[in-house]
């Protein structure tokens, strides 16, 4: 009898054991599923416009007067160089009595302030707008909403891997979806802002009054009086031709009956004489 009890405790041991092993194997699978994974970390995107302190945004416009056109180019170009800034456009007209030149310039933004104090000098300032935004909350909250998105997207990836049901899955590639578009536009929102604040924008117009020609020798007083006069005059000149074109077949009869008299008379007459 006691041969036969210890192979019966070894055998139920060895089942419990297997027993323990299973559950273990489900709980494991069961807590992979469940879960969620770990978040995947955002991809740090460098903006031109990101850097230590805050964020601000320059814009101005600045209109001059210059005497000479040609050496106030030449002045801009050597402050453009000077100053690091580049041209973005520039458009040059002549007409209603200007020579006027408008150009936008980029400059980084701790070199705005003293270009613009630079390029005043070139002229006669006759408007001068300088305007600053500081961005820096809007590219933090651009920034949280990028890194969140990516967050969410991460964790509907995860869940999707691990979902046979067609419903749930169609509903996960959805979510996915609207967190991919959604990043999308954080991440052009950050980099607008970025760009904005790596480079100040200044629009600067400049013009020449062009010299206007000489005014011809007033005429005497007499003058206006006489042109008058010899128009008049003209003109009833013209009125008579007008008059006589209208009555010519009577001229034309009274000729003919007057050389018609006169040929009479002088017939009679050399009769008489005979």
């Amino acid at each position: 009898m006691k041969h036969l009890i210890y192979p019966v405790l070894l055998g139920l041991g060895l089942a419990g054991c297997s027993q323990a092993h299973k559950e273990q194997a489900i709980d494991s699978a069961a807590e992979a599923v469940t879960s969620p994974a770990p978040a995947r970390q955002p991809v740090e995107h460098s903006t031109p416009g990101t850097r230590s302190g805050r964020d601000i945004i320059y814009e101005g416009e600045l209109d001059l007067a210059v005497d000479d056109f040609e050496q106030a180019t030449a002045g801009i170009d050597r402050l453009l160089e000077e100053h690091h800034a580049y041209l973005g456009t520039a458009h040059e007209t002549r007409a209603n009595g200007q020579h006027r030149q408008e150009m936008t310039i980029k400059v980084k933004p701790e070199k705005f302030l003293p270009l613009v104090a630079a390029l005043g000098k070139l002229g006669r300032i006759e408007n001068k707008d300088v305007s600053s935004a500081d961005v820096t909350a809007d590219m933090l909250a651009a920034a949280a909403s990028l890194s969140s998105k990516q967050t969410s997207e991460a964790k509907y990836q995860q869940l999707l891997a691990h979902t046979s049901n067609p419903t749930e899955i169609r509903r996960l590639e959805e979510q996915v979806r609207q967190s991919r578009l959604e990043a999308a536009t954080a991440q052009t929102q950050l980099q607008q802002f970025g760009a904005r604040s790596a480079w100040a924008t200044l629009t600067i117009r400049y013009f020449q009054l062009l010299p206007t020609p000489a005014p011809s020798a007033p005429m005497p007083d007499f003058t206006p009086r006489f042109l008058e006069a010899f128009y008049r005059g003209w003109s009833f000149l013209l009125g008579l031709v007008v008059v006589l074109t209208n009555v010519w077949p009577l001229l034309l009869l009274g000729g003919v009956g007057a050389w018609g008299v006169q040929r009479w008379r002088l017939r009679h007459q050399g009769q008489a004489g005979a």
